[in-house]
C-alpha cells in the first residue's frame, strides 16, 4: 500500500501535469488560430500562384488537425466540469464538422461527389475562422483580466483591433490604387470608432475585399470591442474573474452583475436584427437599378445599413449620398435616418421600452384570459434616462430639421420638390448625429446651417449607443443645472427625480474635456494645414472628436501631421476622452476628512 507522503507527491505531480498541459493547449490553439487567420489574409489578400495553394491546404489540414487534437486533451483533463462549460456543445458541433471534413477529405472515404467537393473548402474555412475567433475571445479576455487594468481595456481593445483592421486594408487585394499605411491606419481608425472621415475615395480606392473588411471593422466597432469578444467569450468560456465582469459591469451600465450575459446578448442580437430589416428595406429601395449604377444591390444594402445603424457614414458610392444614384432617392434617405436615430438612442433605451412592451402584452394576455392576475403597474418601468433621450432626441431631430429647412429653404433646398425638401431637411437634421452621411455638398451650406451642424455634431448620439458626441443626457443635465443655479436651486431635478451630484460633475468636466480638446487641436490643425481656414478646421475636429463624419471638403487636405491629429481624435472621440483619462490617472481613495470652506470670487 502507498504511503500517504508518496500519494501526495503522485497528486502533486499530476495536478502539475495537467496545468503544463493546459498551457501547451492554449499555446497551441493561439497560434493555431493566428495562423489559420494569417493564412486567411494570404490567401484572400494576396494574388496567390496556384503553386502555393496545395501548401496553403496543407496549412489549413494540419490547423485543423490541432483544433480537434487539443479539443480532445481538453476534454479528457476537464472530464467532470467541461460539460457544464457554456457553448460545450457547440462547439462539439463544431468539432464533429470538422472531424466530417477531415473525413470526406480522407483517400478512404464515401465516394465523394461535385457538391461535397465545392462545400467542404467553404465549410473548412469558416469553421477554421470561427474557432479561431472563439478562441482568440478567450485568450484576449484571459490576458486582459490579468495584466490591464480594467478601465483601459476597453482602449487597448480597440488599438488592437485598429491596428489589425490598418494592416488587413494594405492586404494587395484589398485596394485598387497605391494606398499608404496613414491613409489604411486612418480608414481603419475611422471605421472602427464609427466616424466616416476618409483621406481616400472609399469607392474607388478599395475593392470588394477592402470594403468588407470596411464593414467588419465597423460592425465591431459599433456594437464595442469589448462587447464583441466579451460575448463570444462569455459565450463559450465559464471561468470570467470577478474583475473582468465588473469592468464589463460598468461598461454596459448594469446596476447587476448578473445581468452581464443577458445584456451581452441582447445588444448582439438586437443590432443583427435592426440591420438585416434594415438591409431588406434598403435593398427594395435600390433591387431594380441598373448594374451599371449599383453593381451588387445585397451587399450595397447590407454595407450601407450597417453603416447607418454603426452611425458610421461610410458609403460605396462617390461622393456619399450626394451621389446621382441616392440623390433623389427620399425614401432611401429617410430609411437611413431612421436607422440612424435607433442606432444613436441607446442600447439600454431599446431594452428599457422592451420591458415595457413585454408588461404591457403580459397584462394584455391577463386581461384577455380572463385572469385577475396583473404585471405590477407601480413599478416605473420607463427609467430616468430614457426620458431625458427620448426628449432630447425628439428635441433635436424634430428641430433641426425646421431650423435646416428654414435656413436652406431658399438656398440649396430651392429647387427641390416638396418630398425632397423635407427629406433632405430630415436627413441633414439626423445625419449630425453623429453619422456622417451627406446628401447635399457640405461646403455649399449656408453659415447658419454650418453653425447649426457643429452644435449638432458636439452634441452627438446617446449614452452606450453606436454614436458619439458628449451625449443628450450631459448636454441635458448642464443646461439643467444652468437653469437651476439662476433660479437658485441647489438641486437638479428631471421628471421628479433628483440627479446625484456626482452626474453632475461628471457632465461638467465631460463638457469642459470637450472644448478644451476642440479648441488646442483646432489650433494645431491651422498650424500644421497650411492654407487652412478656421471654419474648416473647427468644422473637422467637431466632427473627428463627436465621430460624425462630415466635412467641408477639408480632409483630403490634411498633411501627415493633420491626418495624425484627426486619428487621435477620433480614436479619443470614440473611447471617451473623460474614460481615457480615468483609466489614465489612478483613481484616489475616499478622504474621510474635510477641509473648513472659503468662497471664491467668480
Amino acid at each position: 500500500m502507498l504511503s500517504t507522503e508518496y500519494r501526495y507527491k503522485l497528486h502533486l505531480i499530476g495536478r502539475i501535469t495537467r496545468n503544463l498541459l493546459r498551457k501547451v493547449v492554449v499555446l497551441l490553439f493561439v497560434l493555431a488560430s493566428l495562423t489559420t487567420l494569417g493564412l486567411l489574409a494570404y490567401e484572400y489578400g494576396y494574388a496567390v500562384p496556384d503553386t502555393s495553394k496545395t501548401h496553403i491546404t496543407y496549412g489549413y489540414n494540419l490547423m485543423m488537425y490541432i483544433f480537434l487534437s487539443g479539443s480532445l486533451v481538453n476534454i479528457l483533463l476537464n472530464l467532470k466540469d467541461i460539460w457544464h462549460e457554456k457553448g460545450f456543445w457547440i462547439e462539439m458541433i463544431v468539432l464533429f464538422l470538422l472531424l466530417f471534413v477531415i473525413i470526406t477529405q480522407s483517400p478512404l472515404h464515401f465516394p465523394s461527389t461535385e457538391w461535397l467537393q465545392r462545400i467542404d473548402p467553404i465549410l473548412m474555412r469558416i469553421l477554421l475562422l470561427f474557432i479561431s475567433i472563439i478562441q482568440l475571445s478567450k485568450a484576449i479576455v484571459s490576458t486582459l483580466q490579468r495584466h490591464i487594468r480594467p478601465e483601459l481595456m476597453f482602449t487597448y481593445s480597440f488599438l488592437f483591433i485598429i491596428f489589425t483592421g490598418a494592416a488587413l486594408l494594405m492586404l494587395p487585394k484589398a485596394h485598387s490604387h497605391p494606398l499608404s499605411f496613414t491613409d489604411a491606419l486612418f480608414t481603419a481608425t475611422s471605421a472602427v470608432c464609427i466616424t466616416g472621415l476618409t483621406t481616400v475615395d472609399t469607392a474607388t480606392t478599395y475593392t470588394l475585399t477592402g470594403q468588407i473588411i470596411i464593414l467588419l471593422l465597423i460592425q465591431i466597432g459599433g456594437v464595442g470591442v469589448m462587447t464583441f469578444t466579451s460575448f463570444i467569450a462569455m459565450s463559450f468560456f465559464t471561468q470570467t474573474s470577478f474583475t473582468d465582469q465588473m469592468a464589463l459591469k460598468n461598461i454596459l451600465s448594469e446596476e447587476s452583475m448578473n445581468n452581464i450575459f443577458k445584456t451581452l446578448m441582447y445588444t448582439f442580437f438586437t443590432t443583427i436584427f435592426i440591420e438585416a430589416v434594415g438591409s431588406w428595406i434598403l435593398w427594395w429601395e435600390v433591387h431594380d437599378f441598373p448594374r451599371e449604377k449599383i453593381e451588387n444591390p445585397t451587399f450595397f444594402a447590407i454595407f450601407h445599413s450597417v453603416s447607418a445603424f454603426c452611425n458610421a457614414g461610410f458609403s460605396t458610392l462617390p461622393e456619399n449620398l450626394n451621389n446621382p444614384v441616392t440623390r433623389s432617392l427620399y425614401g432611401f434617405q429617410c430609411w437611413i435616418a431612421v436607422l440612424i436615430i435607433l442606432g444613436g438612442i441607446g442600447f439600454p433605451i431599446v431594452f428599457n421600452y422592451g420591458k415595457l412592451f413585454n408588461h404591457k402584452i403580459r397584462n394584455l394576455i391577463y386581461r384577455l384570459q380572463g385572469s385577475s392576475q396583473r404585471m405590477p403597474s407601480h413599478v416605473r418601468i420607463v427609467n430616468t434616462t430614457t426620458r431625458i433621450v427620448i426628449t432630447a432626441t425628439l428635441f433635436l431631430v424634430i428641430g433641426g430639421t425646421v431650423l435646416f429647412f428654414i435656413f436652406e429653404h431658399n438656398h440649396l433646398l430651392k429647387e427641390l420638390p416638396w418630398r425632397g425638401k423635407l427629406a433632405v431637411s430630415f436627413l441633414g437634421a439626423v445625419t449630425p448625429r453623429t453619422a456622417g452621411f451627406n446628401n447635399v455638398s457640405m461646403n455649399l451650406l449656408s453659415t447658419p446651417t454650418i453653425v447649426l451642424t457643429m452644435l449638432l455634431m458636439w452634441i452627438g448620439a446617446s449614452p452606450l449607443s453606436t454614436g458619439g458626441g458628449i451625449k443628450t443626457t450631459t448636454f441635458t443635465i448642464v443646461v439643467k443645472n444652468i437653469f437651476s443655479t439662476l433660479r437658485g436651486k441647489e438641486n437638479i431635478e428631471i421628471f421628479k427625480r433628483q440627479l446625484p451630484k456626482e452626474n453632475v460633475k461628471r457632465a461638467h468636466a465631460i463638457v469642459l474635456l470637450s472644448i478644451l480638446w476642440i479648441s488646442i487641436n483646432t489650433l494645431l490643425i491651422t498650424i500644421v494645414v497650411p492654407g487652412s481656414q478656421p471654419t474648416q478646421a473647427l468644422f473637422e475636429m467637431i466632427s473627428a472628436l463627436s465621430t460624425v463624419g462630415l466635412s467641408l471638403n477639408f480632409t483630403p487636405q490634411l498633411t501627415l501631421p493633420g491626418k495624425i491629429i484627426i486619428i487621435l481624435t477620433m480614436f479619443v472621440g470614440r473611447v471617451g476622452l473623460f474614460t481615457l483619462l480615468t483609466g489614465i490617472f489612478r483613481q484616489q481613495k475616499s478622504q474621510h476628512y474635510t477641509y473648513a470652506e472659503d468662497n471664491v470670487i467668480l
